[in-house]
C-alpha cells in the first residue's frame, strides 16, 4: 500500500442534524417561562403589584387602603379602637363579598371628619374617618350611604350635670345619645361602670341610633330608677333599657345601658 494516496470505495457517514436538539431546548424554555409567568401572576403572584392595605396618614390614603383591604379581607388594622356597633356586622358581610372599588373619594364632612364611599358585592358602602393614633382610622361603615358626621370627636367626659333624680339622669343620657354627644353621654355614667360600658355607649353614638323614654319605674327602696326605651338602631326598631343609681356619690347616674333589649 502506498501512503498518501486516496482510499477508493469508502464514503464518510452523513453528519447528524442538530435541529431536533434546538427544538427541544426551545420547547423547554417556553414551558419554563410559561410556568414562571403563571406562578408569578396567578399563584402566589410575586410579579403582581401588592395592593396597599396599611397606609392611613391622610384620609385619601386611608380610604383607598380600606377599599383594597375589603377586597382582600384585610381591614382590621384600619378601624378605630372604638367604632360603631354596626361596623362589626358590615365586616362580616364584606368578608364574603368579591371585589371593591372606590366610588366617592375622601371629602371633608366636619371639622375633623372625612367620608368616602365605595362599592363591593353589589352594595354601596360609606365610611367615616377621624384622626387616631398613628394616622386616620375608620369609625363607622354604613351600607347604603355615607354615615352622618359626629358633632365632635372629643371623648373626654363633660362635668357631671346637676341632676336630682334618676329619671332626670336617664333622660339627660338619652338626650346626649340622640344628639350624638359623646362627652355629654359619658358625663352621666356612674364612675364605677366598666370600660366596656363606656365603649359600648360610644359605639352606639358612632352609629345613628335614636331613643325615646316610654316608661319610668322608680324603685324607691332599691334607690334605683329604670327607664324603658323604644328606639331605632341601625334602621331597626328595638327596645332599650337604662338603670340608674340614685344615691351615687356626686348625684344620680346611669349604671347600665342596654341599647337593643329591655
Amino acid at each position: 500500500m502506498t501512503y498518501g494516496q486516496p482510499q477508493y470505495g469508502y464514503t464518510p457517514p452523513p453528519k447528524k442534524s442538530k435541529a431536533w436538539l434546538w427544538i427541544t431546548l426551545t420547547l423547554v424554555v417556553v414551558l419554563i417561562a410559561g410556568g414562571v409567568a403563571f406562578t408569578g401572576f396567578v399563584s402566589p403572584g410575586f410579579f403582581k403589584t401588592k395592593s396597599d392595605t396599611a397606609s392611613r396618614a391622610t384620609p385619601e390614603q386611608l380610604s383607598q387602603s380600606f377599599v383594597n383591604g375589603v377586597g382582600e379581607d384585610r381591614v382590621s388594622q384600619l378601624w378605630c379602637p372604638v367604632r360603631s356597633k354596626r361596623s362589626y356586622t358590615f365586616e362580616q358581610t364584606m368578608a364574603v363579598s368579591e371585589g371593591a372599588q372606590l366610588r366617592t373619594s375622601a371629602h371633608q364632612r366636619a371639622a375633623q371628619e372625612y367620608s368616602a364611599a365605595f362599592t363591593a358585592g353589589g352594595l354601596t358602602v360609606g365610611i367615616a374617618m377621624i384622626p387616631g393614633e398613628g394616622g386616620w382610622c375608620v369609625r363607622d361603615a354604613k351600607v347604603g350611604g355615607e354615615p352622618e358626621p359626629l358633632p365632635s370627636i372629643e371623648t373626654r367626659p363633660s362635668p357631671h350635670p346637676d341632676v336630682k333624680t334618676g329619671e332626670e339622669a336617664g333622660t339627660k343620657f338619652v338626650d346626649a345619645v340622640n344628639a350624638r354627644d359623646i362627652p355629654a353621654a359619658l358625663s352621666v355614667l356612674c364612675a364605677k361602670v366598666p370600660d366596656t360600658t363606656r365603649d359600648g355607649v360610644q359605639q352606639i353614638i358612632h352609629g345613628e341610633a335614636r331613643y325615646t323614654v316610654d316608661k319610668t319605674d322608680v324603685l324607691t327602696t332599691a334607690k334605683q330608677t329604670i327607664l324603658h326605651l323604644s328606639g331605632e338602631n341601625d334602621g331597626v326598631r328595638k327596645p332599650g333599657r337604662i338603670e340608674t343609681e340614685d344615691d351615687a356619690e356626686g348625684g344620680p347616674c346611669v349604671a347600665s345601658f342596654a341599647p337593643d333589649s329591655d
